[in-house]
């Protein structure tokens, strides 16, 4: 039978497999470029007090801390003909090009944050599904010995997507307005959007509903009830490493919570440089960054995640620690521009390593839905972060900011060296064992 034009399968093709995650991890960057990066700046840029910008950033990110309420549908219900996760990955993707739509539309920011921030919630919302069903397929498409590099290209879309669109949005908002710069979103999300539509997981599934195929053998079945799928999230979760791991991400996350919205503010107000500069700054950062990582993919494939995680938090530390120090220093451009680089280059490594730790530790009969958990724990420690940090901001000084920052960071390595991977990977061989005797009991006793 000749192949059907246009077909693309992800399980066969290891370029496609990266080429794919990238592009969908590139999608999510391009909403966080224009709502976490350049809206703050902009709204710095016009006056508007830290505070607010911090309450502004913690409730837009809130979505990404719910993400756990999609897993658990995902592992439940699955249309397989299409794939186990690409109908999700699709109807999330279509949503997050729909809901940028009425940002061309949107009121004046400066004189209805409100307006803004619900749109920024909506938009978020469809944009953390969408990394639900990207997170799931790729733990369910990628090899194991695959997952550090493409972590590491997942990581340089993302960081790509938002330094791209980072700088594009904040020269948009700076000459046009918001319109402009939602529109360059729209654009760029609905081509990623196109290219997702004409790709599937496995050989001999359907590109469209209504398309020729059948579901594809697969591993992993999707799971019967919401029962059973509670049942073992309860044992996984709160296995010693997994609680480990997920204090060692809060940590870091109340961190970026702060970060958001102190270094526009700082790099506005406080330094006096302009919208623009900081955007396109922040963009060549944040690429610079993602080249790095793309680096250290594969040393997480040779020397392990947790040491590559350490490595980033050391370096966090120190740095945050050395700009509180320093601050007669931030008036220089080159040291501003070099620390600035540095935290991104941390931020970056940190991100790749927890990710593919995270991959690591989840059990495979309910994956989505616990690597979706943890992405929420951790998105919701970064929203209560800023959400805390608003309430205080004004009676901090920067200085004390990064003091706080790196002695977050501090307790983020504290809780990683005792973490060991060796323990969690044996404790999940008996749930294994004991999952399989539960099934032969139930068949032997109908």
């Amino acid at each position: 039978m000749r192949p059907p034009v246009a077909s693309l399968y992800l399980a066969e093709s290891r370029w496609l497999r990266l080429t794919a995650f990238s592009a969908l991890y590139a999608a999510q960057g391009i909403p966080i470029g224009l709502l976490s990066i350049a809206i703050p700046a902009w709204l710095a840029d016009r006056g508007m007090a830290l505070g607010e910008i911090a309450a502004y950033t913690a409730i837009v990110s809130l979505p990404w801390g719910f993400k756990l309420i999609a897993g658990p549908f995902m592992d439940r219900f699955a249309f397989l003909p299409m794939g186990r996760r690409r109908p999700w990955v699709l109807a999330a993707q279509g949503g997050l090009t729909l809901a940028l739509l009425p940002l061309l539309w949107a009121p004046d920011p400066l004189s209805n944050l409100f307006a803004l921030t619900v749109m920024g919630f909506v938009i978020n919302c469809f944009s953390a599904v969408q990394d639900v069903a990207v997170d799931g397929m790729a733990i369910d498409i990628l090899p194991a010995d695959e997952r550090g590099r493409a972590n590491a290209l997942m990581a340089f879309g993302q960081a790509g997507g938002f330094s791209l669109f980072a700088a594009v949005c904040g020269t948009l908002l700076s000459r046009s307005g918001l319109p402009a710069a939602a529109l360059a979103c729209v654009l760029g999300v609905g081509l990623i959007f196109l290219f997702v539509t004409f790709t599937r997981e496995r050989l001999g599934e359907r590109l469209l509903p209504w398309s020729e195929g059948e579901a594809a053998a697969r591993t992993v079945a999707p799971e019967r009830d919401f029962r059973s799928i509670f049942g073992k999230l309860l044992k996984v979760l709160f296995l010693p490493m997994s609680l480990l791991l997920t204090l060692t991400e809060t940590m870091n996350r109340f961190r970026d919570g702060i970060a958001v919205s102190v270094f526009p503010v700082l790099a506005v107000q406080e330094l006096g440089y302009s919208l623009e500069v900081y955007t396109q700054f922040i963009g060549v950062a944040g690429f610079l960054a993602a080249v790095v990582g793309i680096a250290f993919g594969p040393m997480i494939d040779r020397y392990g995640a947790k040491r590559l995680i350490m490595v980033g938090l050391v370096g966090a530390v120190t740095l945050s620690y050395t700009v509180a120090a320093t601050a007669s220093l931030w008036s220089i451009t080159g040291y501003i521009v070099t620390a600035w680089i540095l935290a991104s280059v941390f931020g970056q490594i940190l991100f790749i390593g927890l990710i593919a730790q995270y991959m690591n530790i989840c059990w495979s009969p309910v994956a989505a839905t616990q690597f979706a958990i943890y992405m929420s724990l951790a998105n919701l420690a970064r929203s209560i972060g800023g959400g805390l940090f608003a309430l205080v901001a004004a009676k901090l000084s920067y200085v004390q900011d990064f003091l706080l920052m790196g002695t977050l960071l501090l307790l983020a390595g504290v809780s990683l060296w005792r973490f060991d991977l060796d323990s969690h990977q044996r404790r999940l061989d008996a749930l294994d064992t004991d999952s399989a005797g539960v099934g032969l009991r139930a068949g032997a006793n109908p």
